[in-house]
């Protein structure tokens, strides 16, 4: 059995904790504080082995990522063992969607294989262990409109969405 190791550090938009084995990143929680960021990750973080050296590759991506780099995060490998069929193909084709742009649930139902499944898509995104990785803060409502971000909020969910749009129209 995979030691299941943490590491909790503090970013540019709040606390980030991941949880990891050697197969992969399996839980990423972006809270606004370091007590919600344990408590989101649960009793998985006190069974955890604390191990910074385990995510440099990891804390490296995010932070080339808070710094300008849209496709740092790409290289974060994620260990998606035991997830939902759906889920998976809905956290994949999420993760194709370029930075800086949006796709709408209805799109990301279809792009996972079940085009009538928008909810499904929604609940897959609500779920996502991997916030910031998996990028569902590029997917909103069919109107357009922000819907929904457990990893901070919306207010986080539009500031994220800025930061990309503002790093691509710098490279430019």
């Amino acid at each position: 059995m995979s030691q299941l190791k943490s590491h909790i550090f503090e970013s540019p938009l709040g606390w980030i904790g991941l949880l990891g084995t050697e197969h992969g990143l399996r839980r990423l929680s972006l809270k606004p504080t370091l007590s919600e960021v344990v408590e989101d990750l649960g009793e998985s973080v006190e069974q955890a082995v604390a191990d910074p050296k385990a995510f440099a590759v990891e804390q490296d991506c995010l932070t080339k990522f808070f710094d300008g780099d849209p496709i740092a995060l790409d290289q974060v490998v994620l260990d998606l063992a035991n997830c939902p069929p759906f889920f998976g193909a809905a956290w994949e084709a999420c993760r194709r969607i370029p930075p800086g742009e949006t796709r709408s649930y209805q799109w990301l139902a279809a792009a996972a294989g079940r085009p009538l499944a928008a909810r499904a898509a929604g609940q897959a995104m609500a779920k996502n262990p991997w916030a910031l990785v998996i990028p569902c803060h590029r997917v909103i409502g069919s109107d357009g409109g922000l819907h929904g971000y457990g990893a901070g909020g919306l207010g986080v969910k539009a500031r994220l969405l800025e930061m990309e749009r503002a790093n691509l129209a710098s490279d430019n």
